[in-house]
């Protein structure tokens, strides 16, 4: 089973190894199957895995044949294109085994065990439990419309980061915000720096980041504890416009979305989160789409943000009080890397 958190972004090159082995596996998991190209395809022998009987076919992968009577595509071809797959099949078409040479890696064997099918375990990092779309009930269009109303009462939330971002940044963090002064101040662990810590103010009018020793906040760079207040006299920089990490924040404080929004938001599935039932709804945004974990008392419990790679960002939320946020400091300097 694979484990529920500390998984990273990796970047596997493209067409090449792993990854064209993957592509390979997922092209042939494909919920449409492509015109058949019977010229392409040759038929090999028979065989017998498991005491199954099975015909070995070999053809070209899939994406990489044109059908009969078509022009070639003009984009690049496939790394695989010149390769030629052997595929194990039953006579209900099912696949037991795969054998093909993949570039710069050489022969490969996929040997695929029918009678041993463990559920796998969903990965938040990946979207989670896949769950059935559909419009919203009219009491889950009341929660949601209520929203922003409800967390203002509310005043604030402690809050989570577990946000992997891309290959090389993959942030956990702990803090506050509040939705009455529309600010936010985190403390934020990079896994792969653990001797500094950012601290990170936001608000309306910006945010602002400063990089300090790993000793000014508690915990561990897994479990980071929340900043100090009030907030330490340090270097402040702006942060960078539009990164994920921001856009996941400024989200938090706008929680709620807007009238159009609200009005095409989808119910992906139930869920439970820290022993409350929740509904995961998602709604289409400019910036790409944001999952809303609701309970059933109308109060955020989960925001995930889509990251650039792909990946999901979550901002777990305890709503209740929170201590009197500090502003963003009014000019922060710009970093280097922004100028």
């Amino acid at each position: 089973m694979p484990p529920a958190d500390r998984w990273r972004l990796h970047d596997l090159p493209d067409g090449r190894g792993l990854a064209a082995l993957l592509d390979l596996l997922f092209g042939l998991a494909a919920d449409r199957a492509e015109p058949a190209a019977a010229a392409d395809a040759r038929w090999v022998g028979r065989d017998t895995v498991g005491a199954e009987p099975v015909d070995i076919i070999e053809a070209a992968p899939p994406g990489t044949a044109a059908p009969p009577g078509s022009s070639p595509p003009d984009a690049s071809p496939s790394p695989l294109a010149a390769e030629r797959p052997r595929y194990w099949v039953d006579r209900d078409a099912r696949l037991h085994r795969l054998e093909i040479r993949l570039p710069h890696v050489g022969p490969v064997t996929v040997q695929l065990n029918r009678t041993n099918r463990p559920t796998l375990r969903p990965v938040d990092a990946l979207g989670g439990r896949p769950g059935l779309p559909r419009a919203l009930t009219a009491a889950e269009h009341d929660r949601l419309g209520r929203l922003p109303e409800r967390l203002r009462a509310r005043g604030g939330a402690t809050v989570t980061l577990t946000a992997p971002l891309d290959a090389t940044t993959n942030l956990r963090g702990a803090g506050w915000l509040s939705w009455a002064g529309r600010r936010a101040y985190l403390a934020v662990a990079d896994l792969r720096a653990p001797d500094h810590r950012t601290l990170l103010r936001q608000d309306s009018a910006g945010a602002a980041r400063a990089q300090v020793p790993a000793g000014t906040v508690p915990g561990t760079v897994e479990e980071p504890g929340r900043p100090p207040l009030p907030p330490p006299v340090v270097h402040w920089q702006a942060g960078p416009p539009g990164d994920d990490l921001g856009r996941l924040i400024d989200a938090a404080l706008r929680a709620g979305g807007t009238a159009s929004q609200r009005a095409t938001a989808k119910r992906l599935r139930g869920d439970s989160l820290a022993g409350r039932t929740v509904d995961v709804i998602k709604l289409r945004t400019s910036r790409g789409p944001l999952r809303y974990w609701i309970d059933r008392s109308g109060l955020l419990r989960r925001l995930e943000l889509r990251t650039r790679p792909g990946a999901w960002a979550q901002l777990d939320l305890e709503p209740g009080p929170v201590p009197r946020l500090p502003a963003a400091p009014a000019r922060p300097s710009r970093s280097a890397a922004d100028r």
